[in-house]
């Protein structure tokens, strides 16, 4: 080869090298370092209304929509989404500011995982944002760099990039989901009823909510309770009671021999739970309702003492009388009575019933094994050792 042929081709070397580190290079000099991720995004925030999460072959993980009445997870029939988990991670994006440009190369994609979602060895996410109706694009979340960091690349660029934010997008459409399902405090509880579908009944109770630990009904001759507060889990059952995901209520058939639970407050309201384990998975179902004997009690109780505390202030001493130190102590003294009168006061059972049953009449849930044993136990559960 010629001298001139030479140099020609150690120029092209010299030039494809140059492109090839240019294309991989990490540096805080690229013009795009310290811009957003998703521009637009923060001045559209208040506006979404779609978020649509994909994961490897182009899959749907959760399709998020804004309804009239909130956001919804479309996969899960169209279930209520846990806001907080949403806005937290969109905010998450919309702050993200691009730290270092990384490879242009789609041979290395996978290095950094933020392969095309359309890919079957994508091992990244796919984000599609809208805002009111309008595509603001999809980022395709890559692996995670440290505690705060992560790779990411616009799906339309060939360039991807290291991000000042690690965004955690759940992998699966149950963990989008609002997983509040109801909440009966346990110092609430009157009485607990369990039904086996073998004939087994454990019920537990309390005379007053003042009680510490619940009784046991009807332990055999000779076996004693474990220890004395044995059954407050069960009380302490429905509990800030969460899911571990839904299904509507007509999709599958209802259990055949069902465990069928019944809660009953000192304020009126009645939750019964009717479930069973599929495999190793346990579902429920959820109705409320209200004794109405109980409130009447309740509110005859009310009633009655009334007069007695009108007839109590009526024979206080007048300001200035003998008698007024005593009177200003036990005026001292009633904010913090009435206080904790008021705090103790139950809600209106009838209205709780309606708002529980609107939230999960038309599903059925699946509960964290632990907690469905805890409301599910039998007698054995709560004794000693026979012997």
């Amino acid at each position: 080869m010629s001298r001139k042929g030479l140099i020609a081709l150690a120029v092209v070397l010299v030039v494809l090298g140059a492109l090839a580190f240019l294309g991989q290079r990490g540096g805080s000099t690229a013009p795009t370092a310290g811009g957003p991720i998703m521009p637009g995004l923060q001045a559209a925030l208040n506006d979404v209304d779609k978020v649509k999460i994909t994961k490897a072959g182009g899959e749907p993980v959760a399709t998020i929509e804004k309804h009239a009445d909130g956001w919804t997870v479309a996969e899960k029939a169209g279930y209520a989404a846990d806001v907080t988990k949403l806005r937290q991670n969109l905010r998450a994006l919309a702050e993200a500011k691009i730290l270092e440009t990384k490879t242009a190369n789609a041979s290395f994609y996978d290095k950094l995982g933020v392969q095309d979602i359309a890919s079957d060895k994508a091992t990244g996410l796919g984000v599609a944002i809208s805002s009111s109706g309008k595509d603001l694009g999809t980022l395709i979340l890559g692996d995670a760099k440290g505690s705060k960091q992560r790779y990411a690349r616009r799906a339309n660029e060939a360039q991807s990039y290291l991000i000042d934010r690690d965004p955690s997008f759940p992998k699966t459409a149950a963990q989008w989901l609002d997983p509040a399902i109801l909440d009966v405090r346990g110092n609430r509880v009157r009485e607990v009823t369990i039904k086996h579908p073998d004939g087994e009944v454990v019920t537990i109770s309390k005379l007053n909510a003042d009680e510490m630990n619940f009784e046991v009904a009807l332990i055999p001759r000779g076996r004693e309770l474990l220890y004395p507060g044995v059954a407050n889990v069960i009380g302490n059952s429905l509990r800030e009671l969460n899911l571990e995901d839904v299904e509507k209520a007509d999709s599958t058939p209802p259990p055949d021999k069902p465990v069928q639970v019944e809660f009953r407050t000192f304020d009126g309201l009645i939750v019964r739970v009717v479930g069973a384990k599929r495999g190793d998975d346990a579902w429920v179902s959820f109705t409320a309702s209200v004794d109405a004997d109980q409130v009447a009690r309740n509110q005859a109780a009310a009633k009655a003492a009334q007069p007695a505390a009108a007839g109590a202030d009526a024979t206080k001493p007048e300001s200035g009388k003998p008698g007024d130190s005593a009177a200003q102590a036990d005026g001292a003294a009633k904010p913090a009575e009435g206080a904790k009168a008021a705090e103790a006061a139950p809600a209106d059972p009838t209205a709780e019933a309606q708002r529980i049953n609107a939230h999960v009449m038309a599903w059925r849930f699946k509960l964290a094994t632990f907690q469905y044993d805890q409301m599910t136990r039998r007698m054995a559960d709560l004794l000693k050792p026979a012997g």
